[in-house]
């Protein structure tokens, strides 16, 4: 599946299932339309509910400064993951042939700043089908392979420049617990920490 992330307003880095990552074009959160549709935290917000929401992260558990994009948060069925993807008829047919279940997305910005946090999990019927699909991603994805930090059972960390005159760094980590995946997206100017999203990501597979 070959994934085709999405920027605007509402910000969208999403891969999935054996395909090929194309590094966003991700613009300062303090420009444009993405500052209005951000807002300063407040107490006691959360994600939309669903099953699968305790496997991606809190508000209070993302770096210190980042908020919620609500509108672009919550959970997902095949066909939404797939449009993620640029030939979505493949990619729905991949996605069910692995077993898909259910998917949760959590989109997080920087109001300030150029950070931008995207987690996608999704829950197939079972390892198997989740080992699978982790095993096309990781074969078909760019970028430079990063350290031999593990999260969870079988996983890989990445980097890569953001396209544009801009600067900045993607890093990615993709993980397998069971039979669920994630993906993490973290992108920031001048330069991605991957240890942001490792760090993150160890959190979401001790609960899995």
């Amino acid at each position: 599946m070959r994934i085709v992330p999405v920027v605007a307003a509402v910000v969208l880095l999403a891969a999935l299932t054996g395909c090929r990552e194309d590094a966003p074009t991700v613009p300062a959160a303090s420009d444009g339309p993405l500052a209005s549709a951000l807002s300063a935290p407040l107490p006691g917000v959360s994600l939309p509910p669903d099953p699968l929401r305790p496997l991606v992260p809190a508000p209070d558990e993302v770096p210190a400064g980042m908020v919620p994009l609500l509108t672009g948060s919550g959970p997902r069925d095949v066909a939404a993951i797939a449009e993620y993807s640029g030939d979505p008829a493949a990619a729905a047919t991949a996605l069910t042939g692995h077993g898909f279940r259910s998917a949760y997305v959590a989109q997080y910005a920087d109001p300030a700043g150029a950070r931008v946090l995207s987690v996608v999990v999704v829950r197939f019927a079972d390892a198997a089908g989740a080992t699978a699909d982790l095993a096309g991603d990781l074969a078909g994805s760019s970028g430079e392979v990063v350290g031999l930090e593990r999260v969870g059972e079988a996983s890989q960390v990445r980097r890569q420049p953001l396209p544009g005159s801009g600067g900045g760094e993607l890093a990615t980590v993709r993980f397998r617990q069971g039979a669920t995946t994630w993906l993490l997206a973290y992108s920031d100017r001048p330069a991605a920490d991957p240890d942001v999203a490792i760090r993150l990501g160890r959190l979401l597979a001790a609960r899995a």
